[in-house]
């Protein structure tokens, strides 16, 4: 087992590096060494800015080896983002690569050690620290309830929030969802997240390793013959990709079999059941849906053999309680919409927010002696126990009367085969306060026009309830999304309303269809 692989990365020049589990215990017990010797005590935060390499899983060992709290960052944020996630922080050191170096510029002088890999003027150079480096052989007693780990949300309603997990959290991101989908020693999983996720680190780190699998990562565009060539090259086992890149890959041309996938695993974004049953028929592995925010864990996992259903997200898995509530916490009837809650002792349920060297726990709600973490979405729950998303609180649109899950829209106009991707958001209306406007990308080579608007529109009236149907559609190149890679429907409601007065006017873009 210590000389098994632990992990497999490729880069984008097909360059690949494996790591053993005791390769990798060397290293983190060194890097453990130089961080104790900075001066770094238990409790101390330590920001993580680094690219899909084994080092990432490096540096996060041995912060936790010593009691330090990692914060992974996402590799796209700028300068900026950086001076607010230390400010908020309180960050103590960093660990990057020499890529990201200039991005700590104006972090202020309360660091007390930057390493990078590949060193730079100023910073620790980290592979020949470690090369000079003993084997730290301490390891910090934690209690269940020690904080351990911190993430900063997307910043999908207003600042990135600091996520704090305690120890108790960590040991379930490292049996959920693995244990039942029955993760073995050897298998490989390959998560395409970005580092900065908490699905990086679930399923490449706590997830893989205490499983015995191999985490397999991939530093490079989303081309997707080459991710396709990867799965089926390295014998990927579980594949973790959220439904945008999936769709992406069923767009590759060619012949393609994956004999050693057994599952792809998806979360942190709607699948809908089109592209469950398009998906299984191309890989031959089913997709397995689970929900989860970064405050919470991943606690519901569909069933293999599950009838494909949009918006469904599984049962609650072993040790997780949440329930569909309503606004004065009281658990709703079986069918009936409501917000998507968590007990408040769920155990992988986080600490709460870090603010200013406090910990506030949250949005909590109490009802009939029941506490509960209340998560801002909304869903229902079916006869047999099965949740189902219906979107987030702040993108339902309300119009005349009837209130309007994006998702449910963005399902059926993706059934058609003349849209590849689009987004579904409140537009402000004086006779119905806010209709429904769908921002559609085309597949290439399909040319927008007006007659294609009105047919996607009757192909919504003929598969949903008529009154869902968008009253406005523009086609648009790109969808804003989060860091996360979640669509921001926020921020298309917040420009349709910035223009009310364009919109009174009468004014139409030509690239867009109203009725």
């Amino acid at each position: 087992m210590p000389n098994a692989v632990a992990a497999i990365a490729v880069d984008a020049g097909d360059r690949v590096q494996k790591w053993t589990f005791v390769e990798v215990a060397t290293a983190a017990r060194r890097l453990a060494t130089i961080l104790h010797n900075a001066g770094l005590c238990p409790g101390d935060r330590v920001l993580l800015l680094m690219p899909r390499v084994p080092y990432w899983q490096v540096a996060m060992t041995a912060c936790m080896q010593i009691g330090l709290i990692p914060i992974p960052c996402v590799t796209q944020i700028t300068e900026k983002d950086i001076v607010y996630r230390a400010n908020q922080s309180g960050a103590r050191g960093v660990i990057t690569s020499a890529g990201h170096t200039e991005k700590f510029a104006t972090i202020g002088t309360s660091l007390v050690i930057k390493a990078s890999l590949g060193g730079g003027k100023g910073w620790v150079d980290l592979e020949e620290a470690l090369a000079a480096a003993g084997e730290c052989q301490h390891v910090a007693e934690m209690t269940a309830d020690t904080p351990a780990l911190m993430y900063f949300t997307s910043g999908s309603s207003g600042f990135p929030k600091a996520v704090v997990h305690a120890a108790r959290g960590v040991y379930v991101r490292s049996w959920q969802p693995w244990r039942q989908l029955r993760v073995k020693p050897g298998e490989t999983i390959w998560a395409t997240s970005d580092t900065g996720w908490t699905r990086f680190g679930s399923c490449l780190l706590f997830g893989a390793w205490m499983h015995g699998a191999t985490a397999f990562m991939y530093e490079g565009p989303l081309e997707p013959a080459a991710r396709l060539a990867l799965l089926n090259r390295f014998e990927i086992n579980y594949f973790c990709a959220v439904a945008t890149e999936l769709r992406r890959l069923l767009s590759a041309s060619g012949q393609w079999r994956f004999p050693k996938l057994s599952v792809t695993f998806s979360a942190g974004e709607a699948v809908t059941a089109e592209l469950l049953r398009r998906w299984r028929e191309f890989s031959g592995a089913p997709v397995r849906v689970g929900y989860g925010q970064t405050e919470t864990p991943t606690s519901t996992l569909t069933d293999e053999d599950v009838l494909p259903a949009n918006g469904l997200i599984g049962r609650p898995m072993a040790g997780n309680h949440i329930a569909i509530i309503n606004e004065e916490g009281c658990e709703v009837e079986t069918g009936k919409d409501g917000e998507i809650a968590f007990a408040a002792d769920d155990p992988g349920l986080m600490l709460g927010y870090w603010r200013k060297g406090q910990i506030d726990s949250g949005k909590r709600i109490t009802a009939n002696g029941k506490s509960w973490y209340v998560t801002g979405d909304h869903g229902y729950c079916d006869e047999i126990g099965n949740f189902h998303f219906i979107g987030r609180g702040d993108d339902i649109i309300s119009s005349a009367g009837y209130r309007i899950g994006p998702i449910e829209v963005e399902n059926v106009l993706l059934q058609h085969p003349a849209v590849i991707d689009c987004a579904v958001a409140a537009s402000p209306d004086p006779a119905r306060g806010e209709v429904v406007k769908a921002f559609v990308i085309l597949t290439p080579g399909v040319t927008p026009s007006e007659q294609l608007a009105a047919a996607l529109q009757d192909h919504v009236k003929k598969l949903t309830a008529p009154y869902k149907c968008p009253r406005c559609i523009e086609f648009v190149r790109h969808l804003p999304r989060t860091g996360s890679g979640k669509l921001a429907r926020r921020e298309l409601r917040e420009a349709e309303f910035a223009k009310l007065s364009k919109h009174s006017s009468g004014t139409k873009s030509p690239a867009s269809r109203g009725s």
